[in-house]
């Protein structure tokens, strides 16, 4: 359904189902950086049987096509930029002042960090080590990052922060919650910072106003904090079997882990493929 356009696209759709990227489609930390074979299997046969495949990532736009399946659509950097079918429904970047103080903050407390931007993300300090960890356990390329100009003018969508107790979630967090939301990533030390208020619930939200589609008709899959308003935002919302705590409460289904091939399971459950 891709080259279709809206109107077609909605005369021919059954649902939509939105899939996280990191602990969902893949799993870094247990070496898995890109789909299995199955999983891409099950997503296109999901598509083939009317239902559109939509990625909900804290990944940026330029570095969430490295998963290997083809989706119809992508809402990015936890919401702040979505586009269905090729349209762009959502572009919210931070404001510029508030990242600004923000980075300044981090280098002082030593933290490395990611920038997102759709096109061409940034890096605080290309060469540090927990940076370089992070981007070698998601299988992130080195290529699609650029060094913070000397101004430290950026125009971001979200941070990736690369922390190193939870002690410094918590100063920043007390320092910056007013502007900033802060989710902390499933097993790994790392905390995507966003505008206050943006999550990837806002992009679901607007993806299913724009199809004028029921929440019965909709579902998504997730693993960890920064997946809880996605899943709440829709009628059928499916835990990974490793997944925060936090998302105990909202899911109405726990499907297998990613090396159990958890998607697979959770759309043949559903009866989707």
């Amino acid at each position: 359904m891709t080259s279709a356009g809206y109107g077609e696209a909605k005369a021919e759709m059954n649902g939509i189902v939105f899939f996280d990227y990191d602990g969902t489609l893949t799993d870094g930390t247990r070496g898995i950086n890109e789909a299995t074979e199955t999983t891409r299997e099950a997503v296109a046969a999901l598509r083939a049987n009317g239902y559109l495949a939509v990625l909900d990532t804290g990944r940026a736009m330029c570095y969430a096509g490295g998963s290997g399946v083809a989706f119809d659509g992508y809402i990015t950097s936890n919401g702040a930029h979505a586009s269905v079918l090729g349209e762009t429904i959502l572009d919210r970047p931070i404001d510029e002042k508030v990242l600004s103080r923000f980075m300044e903050r981090l280098d002082g407390m030593g933290i490395s960090c990611g920038i997102d931007h759709p096109e061409k993300c940034y890096a605080s300090d290309p060469g540090n080590a927990d940076f370089i960890r992070w981007i070698r356990t998601f299988g992130i390329s080195p290529a699609i990052f650029r060094p913070v100009p000397p101004d430290g003018h950026v125009t971001g969508y979200k941070l990736s922060v690369l922390y190193h107790t939870m002690e410094e979630v918590d100063i920043l967090r007390a320092e910056f919650g007013d502007r900033l939301s802060f989710d902390c990533i499933n097993g790994y030390p790392c905390v995507d910072v966003s505008a206050r208020g943006m999550n990837k619930g806002i992009g679901v939200r607007a993806v299913i106003e724009r199809f004028g589609l029921k929440k019965d008709a909709v579902y998504a899959l997730g693993d960890g904090q920064n997946d809880m308003d996605m899943l709440a935002a829709v009628g059928h919302p499916i835990a990974m079997g490793k997944h925060a705590p936090s998302l105990e409460g909202i899911c109405e289904f726990i499907t297998k882990d990613v090396p159990g091939e958890g998607i697979d399971h959770a759309l043949r459950h559903y009866g989707l493929i």
